[in-house]
């Protein structure tokens, strides 16, 4: 009933994007809640349908009530204090997101050069604010990011600005995490070679701040970009890890110390929207084993965009990181299970049959997405994936031996020779295979992205929705003794 609710806010959230007022919102909810009962007449459709329509409304209101607005007055000024709340710290520049102490309101500020600010600092900024604008991508693709920095609470951006520090900041779990962001990269870049160190600081903790930009189009061109952002797979290799290193403890407090683990590289990553939906997931799946409950992957990802709705509910519309994040979590948790049997000539050692379904099937499943967002489809990514998906592993169990042991110069040194091998070789592999075409696709509008999915999965799972809609109608229908079950 949970994906139910779920589905029921969205649309609420949905309607409300598309410029229908609460009013008539309210309307279509009271209708919906009509249906049920007319349609059924019974007690218990009543309720339901009054549920229902509840939870439609209450997903327009939360959208209604999350939609920030700022004064015109806040804009155009030139000095001002903030307080930092996160820093992201680049090769040639740092962006601070920090809140402005006069309006409470969150604005983006670009340093042209690093700085060791963190986050609880007070600073005084000298440059302008100005309004977000939206713009063109060089595939012609118009992208909303003023929606998208309003999506996580930024009104406002500062260019090229300069600041001065008022006072340090206290002790935080922020602060601390940004401290292990930045000395995990820079204990790679002193034993890695450059630009291997930023990869291999993308991999293991999320940092991208290391990579130059040639190397992430490199990513982006072959399609494993991906791979640079904490994800469910660093999340999954980590509990694997864990669960070998801490096999001698007792059940619950592995379990207690591998959910600590999780939080702290969440943290750590710099709570990006991919690595928060993998913590969720994994949080969701140990506590399961904890409390002995059965875990259910579909349920724990639609709990995890619960999460992302009332927290923020414009992510779910416009963020690509969550759409790209979600997407892929959608295909591997009820997609792949349902067409793997199509694929049975493949071998199952090695998982060279789900690599191999991965590698090919999820760039296919993506493709109105991809129409919508980006267009271009790069005919290497099946290739890059599948090298990535060996690449990775390797590069993450190198680069936390490499922090296990960096009081020790010597074998740092070694890892690091082993890190950068590693790398060296799945770059220079990655740009034989960016040689490969493009395909640049036609457009496609957001609510042909949503008929598109929808189509696909009405096909694909036409039984189960049948099946579920019968139980739907059953469970409305008055319990008396001569009605049954309906058959399929």
């Amino acid at each position: 009933m949970i994906e139910l609710a779920t589905l029921l806010l969205l649309f609420g959230a949905l309607l409300y994007r598309c410029s229908l007022g609460l009013p008539i919102i309210g309307i279509i909810s009271a209708l919906t809640s009509a249906f049920f009962f007319i349609n059924f007449l019974s007690r218990k459709a009543f309720w339901y349908g009054l549920l229902f329509g509840i939870l439609i409304f209450a997903g327009a209101w939360t959208m209604a009530l999350r939609t920030e607005n700022v004064s015109q007055s806040f804009f155009g000024r030139e000095t001002f204090s903030v307080v930092i709340q996160s820093v992201d710290r680049r090769l040639d520049k740092t962006i601070l997101i920090a809140q402005d102490r006069q309006y409470k309101k969150l604005v983006q500020v670009t340093i042209d050069m690093q700085s060791s600010l963190l986050p609880g600092d007070v600073v005084r900024v000298f440059g302008t604010i100005t309004q977000a604008q939206d713009f063109m991508t060089d595939t012609g693709r118009l992208f909303p990011y003023k929606n998208y920095l309003q999506s996580k609470g930024i009104m406002g951006l500062v260019s090229h600005a300069s600041v001065t520090i008022i006072s340090k900041g206290r002790f935080s779990i922020i602060r601390v995490g940004t401290i292990l962001r930045f000395y995990i990269a820079d204990v790679f870049s002193k034993y890695i070679a450059f630009p291997i160190d930023g990869i291999a600081s993308g991999v293991v903790a999320g940092y991208q701040g290391g990579i130059p930009e040639y190397v992430q189009g490199l990513f982006r061109t072959t399609g494993v970009l991906h791979v640079l952002v904490l994800s469910g797979e660093n999340i999954t290799l980590l509990v694997v890890f864990l669960s070998i290193v801490l096999r001698a403890l007792p059940f619950k407090l592995r379990t207690i110390l591998t959910g600590l683990a999780i939080v702290l590289v969440v943290i750590i990553s710099g709570s990006g929207v991919s690595a928060i939906r993998a913590g969720i997931m994994g949080g969701i799946a140990l506590s399961a084993g904890l409390l002995r409950r059965g875990y259910v992957p579909f349920r724990a990802l639609v709990i995890s965009v619960l999460f992302f709705f009332f927290y923020s509910p414009q992510t779910i519309f416009v963020d690509p990181g969550f759409h790209l994040s979600f997407l892929a979590s959608l295909f591997m948790i009820v997609v792949l299970p349902k067409i793997k049997t199509l694929f049975h000539f493949l071998p199952e050692q090695y998982k060279i049959r789900e690599v191999s379904i991965l590698a090919v099937c999820v760039p296919l499943f993506m493709l109105p997405y991809t129409m919508y967002f980006s267009g271009l489809v790069p005919l290497a990514s099946p290739f890059a994936n599948i090298l990535m998906v060996v690449v990775t592993p390797l590069l993450m169990l190198a680069g936390a031996s490499m922090l296990a042991v960096s009081w020790f110069v010597t074998l740092a040194q070694l890892c690091g020779i082993v890190v950068s091998y590693i790398g060296i070789v799945a770059i220079d592999i990655l740009k034989v295979l960016n040689t490969l075409p493009q395909l640049n696709t036609p457009p496609l509008a957001w609510w042909g992205v949503i008929a598109s999915y929808t189509l696909f999965f009405g096909i694909v799972f036409r039984k189960e929705i049948t099946q579920f809609w019968f139980e739907l109608q059953n469970s409305f229908l008055p319990q008396t003794s001569s009605s049954a079950p309906r058959n399929q």
